[in-house]
């Protein structure tokens, strides 16, 4: 694989260079280090029951298939040009086989500085990835995955790494007057920065941090309808807010590294612009997560874990502040159940875990979750940040349910993972007095083939 891409680069350099030396383009080109890899994953979904109610016709069953392929080129023992390239569908999805719907994106694609004195710059579209990737992750369990159009600066100098960014995650192409979408005037867009600091100090690393959210979208646009606010004031990542993210993470391990350890919490502060009735707010929210484990000394490696999160809601829903936690740009799939009917805001969750490894290309995981809402005036919010389920007026009822969750994968191969598993939601008595004719369970599995080159 690697000599047939060679092979079309010099055949690439050639017709761009028709009046040149061909031997002399690839001279050029093998004097430098050229990186060929990529990615191919297929996975197969079935869910059934995710409104909690066995008798609507909800079952879900789709096979997502992605592929990546990248190149990185090392112009100079400095400079270095990374392109990634990615074909995300489902099949069945596409109008046939032989039509154009435009999957083929790219996902990655920018110019990297090294070695100005202790930093170096990277600049054009990329993944940001921080910690456990609670609040700025590249959400690779989706079939699309997340990257930011920016800038960032790394400052490294071991046993410190401070990385700078500043990035903007969406643009809005709003046409509201005669000016075409593209004026830059209206094109409201976020902006989001960032300073990310990681200091390594045996056994433990501490990451303190600080993020700035700005939204420039209209806060009061309606829906094409004119029926409801196009960006709700609690919606994830809502249009017209200013937000500030403080915080600090830290990890490690002990005990000849069997005890393992992760802890992080954040505060959130700023405003959000008035929107129809509710009143310009002040944000005053907060988040943490407390995890544990034991891995017993044995080839098989079992460990054991507990995990506690929580993250503030909206106590007063008549009030001049918001209290619902804004969960930024995660990767929340591993963490609030498999389901991922659950996310980081206004929410609880005492986890359980087990996990072992049977073999060197084996490995098994069971995992159980009660979750709960952190206030009972707000809403249940999914591990996208969007309202799962709208809280009525007057709830009383903070219990959510329970997630059950088992994993297994295998390598097969030593480059083909197959990894399979099944999930169990029960609802709770927010539900059952909520909403008493949806209080049945959700079922869901899945099975997933990947391999990487």
């Amino acid at each position: 694989m690697r000599r047939l891409v060679r092979v079309l680069c010099w055949g690439v350099i050639g017709l761009l260079c028709p009046f040149g030396d061909p031997s002399a383009a690839r001279a050029a080109l093998d004097a430098q280090v050229v990186t060929i890899g990529g990615e191919i994953r297929e996975r197969y979904e079935f869910r059934d029951n995710a409104d909690f109610t066995k008798n609507a016709a909800d079952t879900l069953s789709f096979i997502g298939s992605r592929i990546r392929l990248h190149l990185n080129y090392e112009v100079t023992p400095e400079i270095a040009a990374f392109i990634q390239i990615q074909d995300a569908r489902l099949f069945g999805g596409e109008v046939s086989t032989a039509s154009n719907d435009n999957l083929l994106d790219l996902h990655q694609g920018y110019v990297m500085v090294k070695n100005v004195g202790p930093t170096s710059l990277t600049i054009g579209r990329q993944e940001l990835v921080f910690g456990d990737h609670r609040l700025v992750g590249h959400f690779g369990w989706s079939n699309i995955g997340r990257s930011f159009d920016g800038l960032r600066v790394t400052y490294l100098a071991a046993p410190v790494r401070v990385d700078f960014w500043g990035a903007s995650p969406k643009v809005y192409g709003t046409n509201t007057s005669a000016a075409p979408a593209f004026t830059p005037s209206n094109r409201e867009h976020q902006e989001f920065y960032g300073v990310y600091a990681s200091i390594k100090t045996a056994p433990i690393t501490v990451e303190p941090y600080v993020m700035y959210l700005l939204d420039g979208g209209n806060a009061a646009e309606l829906n094409a309808a004119g029926t409801a606010l196009v960006s709700p004031i609690k919606a994830p990542a809502a249009r017209g807010q200013n937000r500030v993210t403080v915080g600090a993470r830290a990890d490690g391990k002990a005990a000849s590294e069997t005890i393992d350890f992760t802890g992080e919490g954040a505060y959130q502060l700023g405003s959000m612009d008035a929107r129809g009735t509710t009143p310009k707010s002040d944000i005053s929210a907060y988040a943490i997560a407390l995890k544990a484990g034991y891995t017993v000394p044995v080839a098989t490696k079992p460990r054991i874990g507990i995990e506690y999160d929580r993250a503030s809601g909206d106590e007063d829903r008549t009030d001049d502040t918001l209290g619902t936690f804004e969960n930024l740009f995660p990767t929340n799939h591993p963490f609030y159940g498999y389901m991922d009917y659950v996310g980081w805001r206004n929410m609880q969750d005492m986890r359980v875990s087990f996990g072992a490894k049977p073999s060197v290309s084996t490995g098994v995981s069971l995992d159980y979750h009660r979750f709960s809402l952190a206030e009972k005036d707000d809403n249940w919010y999914a591990a996208s940040g969007a309202i799962f389920q709208t809280t009525p007026a007057n709830n009383t009822e903070s219990d959510l349910g329970q997630e059950i969750d088992l994993v297994a994968y295998a390598m097969v191969k030593e480059k083909i993972r197959i990894e399979a598993g099944y999930g169990r939601f029960m609802p709770g008595d927010y539900m059952d007095v909520n909403f008493p004719a949806a209080t049945d369970a959700s079922d869901w599995v899945y099975l997933q083939v990947g391999t990487s080159f």
